[in-house]
């Protein structure tokens, strides 16, 4: 299996380094109706709406209501996002 490098160089963001930099500031506090990291409840409401984990990634890749494309992390590839969102959501 052939893991893609990030553009970076410097190899994959774990889920807890995206968070801290880029998913922290509004996911930590709920800002602007984010879903606030750990809320299983509003995370799971969030997942069924959109179909998913994969449903999700594809609503964080392209932006949502206030948040940007990529959630502010252009660099991040998507298995990247898709980390993160399963840290701060215990979605898998």
């Amino acid at each position: 299996m052939e893991v893609a490098a990030s553009a970076g160089g410097g190899g994959a963001k774990t889920p807890d380094e995206v968070i801290a930099k880029h998913c922290n500031a509004c996911h930590g506090t709920g800002l602007l109706g984010a879903p606030k990291i750990g809320d299983a409840a509003a995370w799971g409401e969030r997942s069924k709406k959109e179909g998913g984990v994969d449903g999700l990634l594809a609503k964080a890749i392209s932006g949502i209501n206030s948040m940007p494309p990529k959630g502010t992390c252009a660099d991040c590839a998507d298995e990247e996002l898709k980390g993160a969102i399963q840290k701060m959501s215990g979605l898998k």
